[in-house]
This record gives structure tokens, sequence and C-alpha cells, in this order.
């Protein structure tokens, strides 16, 4: 069997290459949480700072989708890459709270520019050529992706060992800056339309308007974007900022989290490809109920976890179904959004996910400090009920 099919790598090939090497010196999330709280930072600043990457990207998320799809999601991807390597590296030479929420806020500007504007440009590149290489191409760029992260995970923990924790900020610039060379090299299929700068802003407005009527108006979008803001709310509360910190109060060494970040990337290689076997074309949203359903309770076993190796597993298990629940998620939304409105709806959606992930990150980052990480995951477990039974009660007729 197959692993690609005719010319899918001559049309794709730099978003495959790039899933699979950006990652591999992407380690800086698996150790972010503990050089803040090193630093002397509580885990309330921690989730300040972590908060203003999404705010950021909120604040500019429509104007940037809208631009994307008026003139153009190769050049809004290849600015956004740079912009995050700026801002990522420059965090290696501060240690001021203040002067990192800028870096912070410029990653965030960044971020709003290639999300959305990144799956609008491959999907039509996709449909310009009249092949069927959509369903199949989520599943495996994730995997690739993953397979980097094995890589990451070993390398980050070697150079953390030998130069310490600021090391992470360079190479996490790094990939970004691998990312924009890549990217450069891929086609775009998309008509650049000549509109003079004064107009700009109203051809925003305009599409930004339209896009959101749309997701409003469309019983499945609209139901679907609910879900998202609720899961993206529950997820915050079990993801880095809680987890770290559980671990590091399980006594976890600080380099042991690439090996951790290597794991995720096991789980995430796999869990996609079974993933794939286990949807059936038109029965995602049975899929996404029964997967978020699981999620749920896995994360509800951390109230078994009294030592490092349960939390593990759990955590690994969690990894696991998360993965292989993303590339239904995505597959699904996009049966739903016309070709020319997908870069600024994809941008609406990103607005929902930045204001839940805002608020979230925010109390989660209380709550660890008030009661702790573990029940702090805990409640995560009880949030994700809610979107459950949104995807149970959608009707897609």
């Amino acid at each position: 069997m197959k692993l690609f099919k005719k010319d899918e790598l001559s049309l794709l090939w730099p978003f495959y290459l790039d899933a699979l090497l950006s990652p591999m010196l992407f380690f800086m999330p698996a150790f972010g949480v503990v050089y803040f709280t090193n630093l002397g930072f509580s885990l309330f600043q921690v989730g300040v700072f972590t908060a203003f990457m999404p705010l950021f990207r909120m604040l500019f998320e429509i104007p940037t989708g809208a631009i994307a799809d008026l003139y153009g999601r190769k050049v809004s991807v290849l600015l956004s890459t740079i912009l995050e390597a700026l801002g990522i590296i420059s965090i290696f030479f501060l240690d001021n709270f203040y002067l990192m929420l800028v870096s912070s806020a410029v990653i965030g500007v960044g971020s709003s520019l290639r999300s959305g504007a990144e799956e609008a440009w491959i999907i039509d590149l996709i449909k310009s050529k009249k092949k069927d290489f959509f369903h199949t191409f989520f599943v495996k760029r994730s995997s690739l992706d993953s397979f980097g992260l094995i890589i990451a995970g070993f390398f980050g923990a070697f150079l953390v060992k030998i130069f310490g924790l600021s090391i992470v900020w360079i190479f996490g610039g790094l990939s970004f800056l691998v990312s924009a060379i890549l990217l450069s090299f891929a086609s775009e299929h998309f008509t650049k339309q000549k509109i003079k700068i004064k107009f700009l802003f109203d051809q925003t407005n305009k599409q930004a308007i339209k896009s959101i009527n749309y997701s409003r108006n469309n019983p499945v979008l609209f139901r679907l974007f609910f879900a998202t803001f609720m899961m993206v709310f529950a997820i915050a509360f079990s993801e880095d900022l809680g987890w770290i910190t559980f671990l590091k109060d399980l006594r976890i060494p600080d380099y042991a989290f690439g090996y951790l970040l290597s794991a995720h990337g096991i789980m995430g290689v796999f869990a996609p490809i079974i993933s794939s076997k286990l949807v059936k074309k038109g029965k995602e949203r049975k899929f996404l109920r029964n997967i978020t359903l699981l999620i749920s309770t896995v994360i509800l076993l951390t109230v078994f976890a009294f030592n490092a190796t349960i939390a593990i597993l759990i955590l690994l298990s969690l990894y696991f179904f998360i993965a292989m629940r993303t590339p239904a998620e995505r597959v699904y939304l996009h049966r739903f959004i016309p070709s020319k409105l997908r870069a600024t709806i994809c941008s609406v959606e990103s607005i929902l996910i930045a204001i839940s992930g805002i608020t979230a990150i925010l109390i989660s980052g209380l709550s660890i400090d008030i009661i702790g990480a573990k029940y702090t995951i805990i409640i995560s477990a009880i949030l994700i009920i809610p979107v459950v039974i949104i995807y149970h009660k959608i009707k897609e007729k």
C-alpha cells in the first residue's frame, strides 16, 4: 500500500517536509513552564504570559485572515513564521516579565497571520488540481509532525542537560525559520486582487462580516464553533501549565520533560493513522462524540495518579486520544466552509479559541496556585461533558 498517491508529493512536499523537520527543533513547549517558574514567576504570571499570545492573536485574527483571503495566503504564512521566530528568540535575552510580554505579543501577531491562512492555502491548492488528497493530508501531516517531536524530545533533553533551559528559545526560533525556508518553495493557487490601500479596511471588514454571518447562520458550523470553544476551555485545565506542574510535584527532573515530549510524539505518529482507519467518511460527528467522551474519562483517572508512573501513563493516554481526535475534527469542520471564506472563517474560529484559551489559562493558573495542579486537571474532565452533548445533538441535515 502506497503512503502517498500519484502526484501528491510533487504538489505537497514542502508542507510534508515542514511538518517533519521544523518540529525537530521545537522542543520549547516541553520546557517553557519549567523555565519561567525557575526564574521565580508564579503560575498566575506564567498564565498571563501564555495568555498574551492568544490575546494578540485574537486582536489581529480577522484582519490578517481577511488579508490572506484578499491578497494571498503564502505571503501571510511566510511573514508569520518570521515574526514568530523573532519573538521566540528574543526571550533568550530577557528576564524582565513585562519585556517578555512584548515578545509574547509579537508571537501572537505572527501566529494570527498563519492561522486559517495555511489551511486555506493547502486545501485550495489541492482542490485546484482536482486531487483526492484532502481527507488523508491532515492525518499524514499530523503523523509526520509527531515523528519530528520524537526527535525533538531527545534532542531537547540533550541540549538542556548541556546548555541549560534557556537554549530552548534559540532552537524554537530556528524551527520557524526552517519552516519559512521550506514553505517558500510551495505553490499557491490564488489570484491576487488589485485593490488600492485606501480600500483595504473596507474590504477587510466586508470579508469579516460576511464570514461571521455565515458562521452564525449555518447551524452545524455554529454548533461546531461552540463545541470548539468549550473544548479549548476545558483542555486548558489539563495542558502544560497543569501537567508540568503536577509532574514537578512528583519530582520529575527538568530534562526528563524532553523524553516526555518524545513519548508524546510517538503517540502522535500512530494515533492519527488509527483514527483514519476508524473514522468512516460522513461519520466524523459520531467519532468526535465518542472520542471526546473517552478523553474526559482518561482525565478523570488522574484521581488515582499517586506517583509519577501512573501520572505519565494517564498523560500519554490523553495525548493519544487527543491526537486521534484532531484530524477528524479538522476534516469535519471544513466540510461546512466555502472556499472563498475559508481563511476568514478559520480566523473566526481562532478568535473563539483565543477568547476561550485566554480565560481558561488565567483561571487555571490561579486554580493551580490555590488548589494544586492535580485537582485543576480533574476539573477539565467535568468541563468536557458539554462538548460531548453538543456533538450528540448536531443535526447535519
